[in-house]
């Protein structure tokens, strides 16, 4: 089951971030929905769902910018994998604290990206810090949102289940 709603999660991810290429051609330096997916995926701190999350993620979102392919590939594979293991070391239970998590995963990101472009590709390009900061602030926004929405659909949901339980009564 978790399988299944992390690839429609990535199939969602794969539509918005399209679109918003399509619309938008600075997109891709300011949003990665991908990422947003595969750190929310690992912050339950499963290291195979971190490191097969973040793969993918990587792969998709190298697949769509037509950069170098395995760049993002490996930069996420490393996040979604620091991910799981501080989710397993750490107690993330406050908006505040995954706000954390989902920017510094993001700066991560950039950083080893950074790194291997500057070790793999003959003419690196210096990215805009800029950009770099806007980046790692939508990670930190969207991971909020998802990170509340999930606690309120959540919430709403033991409501229904608490609600719907037949109440037996014994009438004369």
């Amino acid at each position: 089951m978790r399988t299944l709603r992390f690839i429609a999660a990535m199939g969602v991810a794969a539509v918005l971030q399209f679109a918003g290429m399509q619309l938008f051609p600075w997109f891709t330096l300011a949003v990665d929905f991908f990422l947003v997916i595969a750190v929310f995926n690992a912050m339950d701190g499963s290291t195979l769902a971190g490191i097969l999350g973040g793969c993918l993620a990587g792969l998709l979102t190298d697949a769509l910018t037509g950069g170098p392919f395995g760049l993002f590939g490996f930069a996420n594979t490393v996040v979604g994998y620091g991910t799981a293991t501080a989710a397993l070391r750490l107690v993330i239970q406050r908006a505040s604290s995954s706000l954390l998590v989902f920017c510094l995963a993001a700066a991560a990101q950039q950083a080893v990206v950074l790194a291997l472009a500057l070790l793999l590709l003959p003419t690196p390009g210096a990215p805009d810090m800029r950009w770099i900061a806007v980046k790692v602030a939508t990670t930190g926004m969207l991971g909020l949102g998802l990170y509340l929405g999930r606690g309120r659909f959540l919430r709403r949901m033991d409501g229904w289940r608490r609600a719907k339980t037949a109440k037996i009564r014994f009438g004369r």
